[in-house]
């Protein structure tokens, strides 16, 4: 029977620069010669293809890739060195349909270089080709006007929206960088991996149009060193496993400690499980899931979420399980609300962050806030662009501001809790009813918020049930 799975997590697609091999070559002369050192760079990209509901198609047009040991060059500094070059003949890619078989697999290659010197590689930045440029790949999939572009599920390409950023490098800075930098080594290989969280990076503007505002992570790829993954399964049916769950590598906030907020992303595959490689911290992660199942022409399941506190990096989870919310059909619970953008001089667009928050104790330690996927979101957690058309239009937006109402489908029940301990996880049932969220808002280009924090705490969820937060996150000093 086909299944449509509908994910919390819709994006996760990686795009690989793999096999760094530096060779040593000592040269006929004296010992006061240095030692010439030549490399060879071949970039490829891969990816689990995971935003079928949303996309069919993500193409992207590749110019170029450089990486630099300094943290802080420009683009325009001296010392880039370029590990791909296609600015000749530019690369168009479709990121939902490379081959390969998931993620850390290297699949298409991009292209090689030589010359790469030893030293911590600390930057790296991939171009893209502008999309006003004046020649391009032939054939060039997204036609007439781009050649970068979305294709909406069903529906025609549109632009992608590129940022100056596109022309100047999109760039993955130390702190995106496991360990804080690629360190190469003469004699020594290693396969650079850079997660393009390209689906993530796409935010729906209120035209209809489509932007890129770029996620980015990368590092050397280490399945047991800097990798954690695990099953996700039902288990209350004999552990079987569940597909297209959203599974959310968290830490706390360092700002708040008291909130876990969401690092890396992506959704399980047919057979429940997932991975994550590289990670650019050294951890440990608290994992939070939740899976929301909707078979064609079958009764859909809502799960709960399940938290494992206190993950360390290298861990294979093996079974982490869900519980249903009842016997199906279930339905998730929704809560809906209305954000509000100012600026100084008026009504002013803003990039706004919604967390739907749930509380868990782990067993040692005092209570966090986390961040319970969303079903259905384009990226977790979902990241909304306040706009004068506003869809659904009501409520409308207060006058002299931009706004976005939003919709937030959650699991209508309590977290399932365990605290990772000498290897192994006991979990405890969901507590029981009532149950309650609070949602909690970030606009990074906003200096102020109304409430502040701009958080509504106490909405009481049912299943299958629509629930108003109530209170407007008005957001104001938007640039």
């Amino acid at each position: 029977m086909e299944t449509r799975w509908f994910s919390g997590r819709l994006f996760a697609l990686f795009l690989v620069a793999g096999t760094l091999a530096l060779l040593a070559s000592c040269g006929g002369g004296t010992s006061s010669s240095p030692p010439s050192m030549t490399g060879t760079v071949t970039t490829s990209i891969s990816d689990p293809p995971s935003c079928a509901l949303a996309f069919d198609h993500v193409y992207v047009t590749v110019t170029k890739v450089t990486a630099h040991i300094s943290s802080t060059a420009d683009e325009n500094a001296s010392g880039w060195v370029t590990l791909v070059d296609l600015t000749s003949s530019p690369k168009q890619i479709d990121l939902l349909h490379l081959p390969g078989l998931g993620a850390c697999v290297l699949s298409q290659t991009l292209g090689s270089t030589t010359g790469l010197q030893p030293g911590k590689y600390q930057q790296i930045r991939l171009y893209l080709l502008a999309n006003n440029a004046s020649s391009g790949p032939d054939p060039n999939t997204c036609g007439a006007g781009a050649f970068n572009c979305v294709v909406p599920a069903g529906g025609a390409a549109q632009p992608l929206l590129l940022s100056s950023e596109a022309q100047t490098g999109l760039k993955v800075p130390p702190g995106q960088i496991a360990g804080g930098g690629i360190n190469l080594q003469a004699g020594q290989s290693a396969d650079l991996n850079i997660d393009f969280d390209a689906c993530a990076s796409i935010r729906p503007q209120g035209n209809g149009q489509y932007r890129l505002k770029p996620t980015l992570h990368a590092g050397v790829v280490s399945v047991n060193n800097n990798s954690l993954g695990g099953k996700v399964v039902d288990g209350s049916n004999s552990n079987a496993p569940i597909e297209g769950a959203a599974v959310l590598l968290e830490q706390p906030d360092p700002n708040d400690a008291t909130i876990d907020r969401v690092m890396r992303s992506t959704t399980t595959a047919a057979d429940g499980t997932f991975i994550f490689c590289p990670l650019d911290s050294a951890g440990p992660f608290d994992v939070v899931v939740a899976a929301f199942t909707s078979p064609l022409g079958g009764n859909s399941t809502t799960y709960n979420a399940t938290v494992a506190f206190g993950v360390p990096v290298g861990t294979n989870l093996d079974l982490l399980p869900l519980v249903p919310e009842g016997t199906s059909p279930t339905l998730p619970a929704k809560i809906t609300g209305q954000v509000t953008s100012v600026g100084s001089g008026g009504a002013t667009a803003a990039d706004v962050t919604l967390s739907a928050l749930q509380q868990a104790t782990p067993t040692v330690g005092s209570t966090m806030m986390v961040t319970i996927p969303i079903f259905g979101a384009l990226m977790q957690p979902p990241t909304f662009t306040t706009t004068d058309l506003p869809d659904p239009s009501t409520p409308a937006c207060p006058a002299g501001t931009l706004c976005y109402n939003y919709s937030l489908m959650v699991p209508a029940s309590n977290p399932k809790v365990g605290t990772f301990n000498n290897g192994s996880i006991t979990y405890a049932d969901p507590a029981p009813d009532p149950v309650s969220y609070s949602v909690n808002a970030v606009a990074p280009g906003c200096t102020a918020s109304a409430p502040s924090p701009a958080t509504v705490s106490s909405i009481t969820v049912a299943p299958g049930t629509t629930t108003g937060a109530g209170t407007v996150l008005a957001f104001s000093g938007c640039m």
